[in-house]
Formats: structure tokens, C-alpha cells, sequence
């Protein structure tokens, strides 16, 4: 009898044992932002696809969100933050860092990307066939763009030619040649300055994409928005590769479909967002004048030599890419 219970009390801790050692291997990986931990990005899209993920891992892995810059708060050094191993992913924009990442700096030209999902749709299929590179030190899970970039003023602009004299908050070199270009004024500063500046009169207006626009309350001190899309800000959520490597083929295989999760979630998620912002402000008395196919093309025209010199940076097949893909998701592509 002794033996026998002896033979069970074995049994039981070698289960026991064998289960402690099964979820010793489960890696526990991070996933770095510094965006807030209660902004939408995070609630509505980071931790939905990390649940996603998490919940077909089979046990492989588990991935853990460090928001607010818990891991580094520096947007600037994201993409460093994931290469040194400091986290296993992160969310980047890689136009922080233009020389490291050229060809991201496509999707801020103006008169092209109309949307998010557009653009998204436009940088993830850019990735997926290999022509938009950004390098081997990180590994693509997703590609993404924001809204463009509209014209939020304090008076109204109703076509292109309304924004000569106009000075204009920018956000780096594109959009300060997009300004130039339409005769405005590009105004260099940080959007936490824009709103009390425009309410001072010594600004004019902004651009912003609309959650930009939401989020610091630029509808507060500019009652009018013109539709005109002056570029997206692209976005991609990557990898250390050593710790991809480190995975089965299961687990990359899943990682390497949560990018089509992502797409997903974020055409849902912009869609939503959109409605609800441009809602609320319609409903305070904001105004919204669409810009017209005419119009982008006016844009289009006078921009043109923005678009030859990023074709002579990024190379013909890029760009060339970059077009087709709008056009066909314009055409039902999805």
C-alpha cells in the first residue's frame, strides 16, 4: 500500500512538475508605446489585437502593453527601444527618423491617401510585396497611416486659393513645402501651442488629421475645416527580430497574421472614431467644406515637383506603387 501511494504522490509531482515547466517556457513578451494607456489607440486597438493574439498563442507566449512610455517615453526612439531589446515590439513612426526609414516619407505627400483606411490599405500591401523597406534591424508585424492631414482655420477656405497669406501650423518639411506651395505660411511649433495661438490671432489655422484635431480641441478656436488631404502620417508596429526568431513557426505564423487582425480593427476603429468627432462638431456649428476632385488636382498640380523630388529619394517603383495601390482600393480592392 505504502508503495503504491508512494507511486501516486510520484505521479501527481511529476505532473505537477512537468506543468510548472510548461508554463516556464510560456515567454512573456512587451509591447511598448508611449502613447497614454486610457487614449483610444490603446483601449481600442493595441490591447483588442494583443487579446487577439494572446488568446491563440496556445501558450507559446504571452504579450504584456506597456503604455505612457513606460519602456521610454521619447517618440523619437521607439524603433531603438525594439532593435536594443529593451522591448520585444513598439509602435513607431518612422518619418521621426527619415534617414533610416526614406520610403516611409511617401505618405506624407499631399493630394494623395484621402482616408485611413485607404492609406493603411496602401502601406500594408507596400509591405506585403516587399517594396516598402524599413531595414533589417526591426520586424514588421503592421503598416498603417493615419486621416490625412486637413485644414482647420478660424476662417473659412472654401478652395486651394484661400490659403495664400495664411499662416499655418506644419509638422516638418513636406507639409512646410505643401504650405509654401499653396502661398500660405508655414508656422513651425507644437500642437499643445496651436490652439491658444489661433485664439491670439497669430495664427490662422492648423493641419491636422482629425484625431489631432480632437485631441487638442483645435474645434474650439477653429470653426472651419477644409477637406484638402495635405498627406498621412504613417505608422508601423515591429519587432525585435532576434525575439521573432526565437518563436515556433506556429507563433510567427500567428504574428505574421495579426497584421491582417490589425487592419481589421483599425478600419473599424477609424471609421468610428471619424464619425463620432466630425459629428459633435457639426453639432457645436463647425463647418466642413469638402475639397473637390478639381481641387486636389489644382493641389496635385502645384505640388508636382514635391512628388519628382521624393520619386528621385525613394526611386520610381516605390511611388509608382504607392499610386496604384490608391487607385485600386478606390476601386473595391480591399
Amino acid at each position: 500500500m505504502m508503495a503504491l501511494k508512494t507511486l501516486l504522490a510520484s505521479a501527481a509531482l511529476a505532473g505537477v512538475m512537468a506543468l510548472t515547466a510548461s508554463v516556464a517556457q510560456a515567454r512573456e513578451m512587451s509591447l511598448a508605446t508611449y502613447i497614454p494607456a486610457n487614449s483610444s489607440f490603446v483601449t481600442e486597438l493595441v490591447e483588442p489585437l494583443v487579446a487577439w493574439i494572446n488568446e491563440r498563442a496556445n501558450g507559446e507566449f504571452t504579450i504584456t502593453v506597456y503604455a505612457g512610455g513606460t519602456l521610454g517615453r521619447d517618440p523619437n526612439q521607439q524603433d531603438r527601444i525594439v532593435s536594443s531589446g529593451i522591448a520585444d515590439m513598439a509602435a513607431i513612426v518612422p518619418s521621426r527618423n527619415p534617414g533610416a526609414y526614406p520610403h516611409y516619407r511617401i505618405f506624407e505627400l499631399p493630394g494623395m491617401a484621402r482616408s485611413a483606411e485607404e492609406g493603411s490599405y496602401a502601406a500594408w500591401q507596400l509591405h506585403q510585396e516587399g517594396i516598402l523597406q524599413t531595414g533589417d534591424t526591426l520586424h514588421v508585424i503592421a503598416v498603417w497611416t493615419t486621416d490625412p492631414y486637413l485644414i482647420h482655420t478660424a476662417e473659412p477656405v472654401n478652395g486651394p486659393g484661400d490659403v495664400a497669406g495664411l499662416r499655418m501650423r506644419v509638422l516638418g518639411q513636406t507639409q512646410t513645402e505643401s504650405v509654401l506651395a499653396l502661398g500660405g505660411v508655414p508656422q513651425g511649433m507644437s500642437m499643445t501651442e496651436a490652439p491658444e495661438a489661433i485664439s491670439r490671432g497669430t495664427l490662422d489655422g492648423a493641419l491636422a488629421d482629425w484625431a489631432v484635431y480632437d485631441i487638442f480641441r483645435l474645434g474650439e478656436v477653429a470653426d472651419y475645416t477644409y477637406t484638402m488631404p495635405l498627406g498621412v502620417l504613417a505608422m508601423a508596429l515591429v519587432m525585435n527580430p532576434d525575439s521573432y526568431a526565437e518563436l515556433s513557426p506556429a507563433g510567427q505564423a500567428l504574428l505574421d497574421q495579426a497584421g491582417e487582425e490589425w487592419q481589421r480593427l483599425l478600419a473599424e476603429f477609424y471609421g468610428r472614431d471619424r464619425a463620432r468627432i466630425i459629428e459633435e462638431g457639426v453639432a457645436r456649428g463647425h463647418v466642413i467644406t469638402q475639397a473637390s476632385d478639381a481641387d486636389i488636382a489644382a493641389v496635385n498640380e502645384v505640388t508636382s515637383g514635391m512628388r519628382e523630388s521624393m520619386r528621385s529619394v525613394v526611386g520610381e517603383e516605390v511611388l509608382d506603387a504607392y499610386g496604384r495601390l490608391l487607385d485600386a482600393y478606390r476601386a473595391g480592392a480591399r
